[in-house]
């Protein structure tokens, strides 16, 4: 039996989930990074989930950048570029 789709979480069987907004350029940088190296990825929006929201920014001391993703259980929040590729290799999953 599978889990129920919720409105705006893309499903995956994935390590690596990314937590943002659709208005978001950066969260989009981040999912187009991860679309091009063939990662698979769970997305959740957190415009849908303001529940989800107020636990990372509770998370994140009170101040919350966008994207914010966990990689195999390491949390990262607004990485660059180069350090989501290099946590993401350090996983074995580029």
């Amino acid at each position: 039996m599978t889990a129920p789709v919720m409105p705006g979480v893309r499903q995956a069987v994935a390590p690596v989930t990314v937590y943002g907004n659709r208005w978001c350029g950066i969260t989009q940088m981040t999912r187009r990074i991860l679309d091009r190296a063939g990662v698979p990825y769970r997305y959740v929006d957190l415009d849908l989930h303001p529940e989800m929201k107020r636990r990372l920014r509770w998370m994140a001391g009170g101040d919350l950048r966008n994207p914010v993703i966990n990689v195999a259980g390491e949390w990262l929040e607004q990485p660059t570029p180069r350090e989501l590729q290099w946590v993401l290799a350090r996983h074995g999953l580029i």
